[in-house]
């Protein structure tokens, strides 16, 4: 007899629960000819529950109805099966939607189900293996039924590649304003996970105002190159998000990243935020792939970042400005503590020369009470010419305060450190979009992410030190100090052109505009498209200006995006208030 079965799982690893149940029918008597796609399905009746992961399968069985339902009740009890409460969570939910062409009508079974037609989660993975399929007394096919829904939307098919991935995680919403800034559930979800973040190697976890991104991607190389097996996890991303997971400096294949996304989503589906849910994935694939080292960037200050919920052994704080108030707090002691939230008891803590003495007793205060050592980083001046050629003084800094911070890394493995090969391989490591040097319609061009008042100072003392009056092209998130970063881009400019990223978060370029002093008037246009703002730039600087587009790592990830004939993705990773 042919019969079609609906599945469906909502606690633990959803995929495997379903897995299993399908192979356990096959083993009980029910072979199974076809399987459905996987759903993610949003909770019907009971909300305050988890995600479903939905299935329907066809199957081959000479069990009659009743013994039939004998064997799913066996596989649910195998499984483990658990209800909360009614329509509540569950292990495990089989149940019988068509037993060939009948209709039945028993104490404990109605085949087919009576609320078939209202479900979309039953209907959309039926009507993908027999779209064709007809009820028995309505005459109508499993397609019609779910195309008559009021209401779609509510089950998505889970991704079955990379591209799918991504697509998914591109309309992910930003968090919650209840829930913007918790550890909570980033920690429930690794424990879902098997707490891979206590089996990746020896943490190296770096936060600061500035700098952090280029010091993780830094003191990753300098391990590698000393041949430590070593994961690196950095936000935001410039290219794609494959780029924040890396392992010895490649980035994660698009197997492996679908691999992880899947693990992550089938434990803790729709309930991470698209920041939370990377971070869970890069943590599994690290722990898969068994690094000595795991070089972990903050995202947004420290002591709550979802980063934290990894212990770790050396805690790096490259520098504290006052920047996100609104999330850390008001002043420079408010940021400097939740910077220094992830020093933890027994480790080592690394500050960089750029902290304020006002910052420095804060995170003093919190390295005594976990009784952790601190140091500062060493100059390291004959190792980094090449750095600083490549990236300017200021990626020099950063590259010292890696070498440092790796040092102290493989000092807390007990790991071999050659200071020599670390050094070497540092000015490929330079991440894209800092001070990078690009080509456009037969112009070169800067392309600098600095987009808080220390970055910018650091990039126009840079700039200044070349002898050469920059043009601009500027873009900045509307979260950010304007019109102290306007002025300070203002003073040094020859002329900018104000356009607007394709971040949610972008600053309008009117208002950037507005916030020019009155002696820069005529100097500056605006063009939104960062690709026509470029271009005109380009046309407009003399050939003595050199132009930078600067102002934001978002403004960075579309030109970059630009150049290679496609457009940027920026996720929703931050409420904006």
């Amino acid at each position: 007899m042919t019969v079609y079965l609906s599945l469906g799982s909502n606690l633990g690893d959803r995929l495997e629960n379903l897995a299993q149940a399908l192979r356990l029918l096959n083993k009980g008597g029910c072979r199974v000819v076809k399987s459905s796609s996987v759903y993610e399905t949003a909770p019907l009746y009971y909300l305050k529950q988890p995600a479903f992961f939905n299935q329907a399968a066809v199957c081959e069985t000479p069990l009659p109805p009743e013994d039939l339902l004998v064997l799913i009740a066996g596989v649910e009890k195998t499984l483990k099966r658990r209800r909360l409460l009614k329509n509540g969570p569950r292990t495990i939910d089989i149940d019988i939607l068509f037993y060939g062409g009948r209709v039945i009508k028993s104490p404990g079974l109605a085949v087919p189900h009576p609320r078939l037609a209202e479900r979309e989660f039953v209907l959309a993975p039926l009507a993908e293996i027999a779209p064709g399929l007809r009820h028995p007394v309505t005459g109508l096919s499993a397609a019609k039924m779910l195309s008559n829904l009021k209401r779609r939307g509510a089950a998505r098919r889970l991704p079955s590649t990379y591209k799918e991935a991504e697509a998914w995680l591109k309309t992910l919403p930003p968090p919650a304003a209840d829930a913007h800034y918790s550890l909570a559930p980033i920690k429930t979800a690794l424990a879902a996970l098997g707490s891979p973040q206590t089996s990746m190697g020896t943490v190296l976890h770096i936060t600061g105002s500035t700098g952090k991104t280029s010091s993780a991607c830094l003191a990753a190389a300098a391990l590698a190159a000393c041949g430590h097996r070593t994961g690196l996890y950095t936000s935001p991303h410039i290219t794609g998000p494959r780029e924040r997971i890396k392992l010895d400096g490649a980035e994660i294949s698009e197997k492996d990243f679908l691999g992880c996304f899947l693990k992550a989503e089938s434990c803790c589906a729709g309930e991470l935020s698209y920041f939370e849910l990377l971070t869970a994935m890069a943590f599994l694939y690290f722990s898969g792939r068994r690094t000595l080292f795991s070089v972990v960037e903050a995202g947004l200050g420290g002591r709550l970042d979802a980063t934290n919920a990894a212990d770790a052994a050396v805690a790096g704080i490259t520098s504290v400005s006052v920047e996100h108030a609104a999330l850390l707090g008001p002043g420079l002691k408010e940021i400097a503590a939740h910077k220094a939230g992830i020093i933890k008891k027994g480790s080592s803590a690394l500050v960089g020369l750029r902290v304020p003495p006002e910052a420095m007793a804060v995170i003093s205060r919190r390295a005594a009470a976990m009784k952790a050592g601190v140091s500062r980083p060493s100059g390291f001046t004959a190792y980094l010419g090449p750095v600083a050629v490549k990236g300017g003084r200021f990626q020099a800094k950063n590259a010292a305060f890696a070498l440092s911070a790796a040092a102290l890394a493989a000092k807390r493995a007990g790991a071999v450190f050659s200071l020599e090969k670390a050094a070497a391989a540092l000015p490929a490591a330079i991440p894209p979009g800092r001070f990078e040097r690009l080509r456009y319609r037969g112009r070169q061009f800067v392309l600098d992410g600095a987009h808080n008042p220390e970055g910018v100072d650091a990039l126009l003392e840079e700039l200044g030190r070349r002898g050469k009056k920059p043009f601009f092209v500027i873009s900045l998130m509307d979260d950010k100090a304007l019109r102290l970063l306007v002025s300070k881009f203002s003073a040094a400019a020859g002329g900018i052109l104000f356009t607007r990223s394709t971040s949610y978060r972008a600053a309008p370029p009117e208002k950037l505009k507005k916030l020019l002093p009155a002696s820069f008037s005529g100097r500056a246009e605006v063009i939104a498209d960062p690709a026509k703002a470029l271009a005109r730039a380009l046309k407009l600087a003399p050939a003595s200006s050199e132009v930078v587009v600067a102002g934001s790592l978002y403004l960075a990830g579309d030109i970059k995006a630009l150049l290679k004939g496609r457009k940027a993705f920026h996720p929703k990773e931050m409420l904006v208030k």
